[in-house]
């Protein structure tokens, strides 16, 4: 079993599972995929889960009802990410965190990378309605491109993201779009579309992320002195 190891610019936790303890705590304090949307709409948003969690002892969070289909995607996730690498020709390993060094308040758990962490996947095991609605759409829902962004966000060696629907029963089981850095992507509505490359809105996200870290740092510290 691979081991944590350092990179430039991030460290990869193939040593942790996710859902664990450690788990849990790797995250405490960060910006993860499920709170990436929040970093490009409102940051400030952000602030008191984030800075809650660094004027508190780490313990688990009730992470709230489990329903069907969350443990169905989850029971899939091995199986999905297995097909993943089949689809695109290369070994995508189970990791439970990528730790950003440059800016400590991102990370994120993919659901698969590469072992020199230039190709990560994200995949989700939706509903049949939610699967077909995909294949029609023919694009990364728009309640999925977040993380896919914020995987270049906290990865500065990712050449390639991956993003997978996948259902087994379907006569089409694995829906697969890739993501590059040059790719277009458009993060605003019908009526007002708002299209950049990938590396462009990554620098947004980083700057959000910076911003947010230091706001934090400044409303503890001014907290401390009272």
């Amino acid at each position: 079993m691979k081991t944590q190891q350092t990179f430039p610019g991030v460290i990869a936790h193939f040593e942790i599972e996710q859902g664990s303890e450690a788990w849990h705590q790797i995250r405490w304090g960060k910006v993860g995929g499920v709170l990436a949307k929040s970093l490009l709409g409102k940051p400030e948003t952000l602030i008191n889960h984030i800075g809650s969690c660094h004027l508190e002892p780490f313990y688990v969070e009730d992470e709230g009802y489990v329903n069907a289909d969350m443990q169905r995607g989850k029971d899939l996730e091995p199986q999905a990410r297995a097909e993943m690498s089949k689809y695109i020709g290369v070994e995508l390993l189970p990791v439970g965190w990528l730790q950003s060094t440059v800016i400590p308040i991102l990370g994120i758990s993919p659901d698969g990378v590469t072992a020199d962490l230039t190709i990560s996947c994200e995949i989700k095991c939706p509903d049949k309605s939610k699967h077909a609605a995909t294949l029609y759409g023919g694009i990364i829902p728009d309640d999925n491109i977040d993380q896919c962004l914020h995987a270049f966000t906290v990865n500065p060696l990712l050449e390639k993201c991956y993003f997978g629907s996948y259902r087994p029963e379907c006569e089409h089981p694995l829906f697969v779009r890739c993501l590059t850095r040059e790719s277009i992507v458009d993060m605003g509505t019908k009526a007002k579309p708002n299209c950049k490359p990938v590396a462009e809105w990554v620098a947004i996200l980083q700057a959000a992320a910076i911003t947010l870290q230091e706001n934090i740092k400044i409303y503890n510290e001014n907290l401390r002195k009272i």
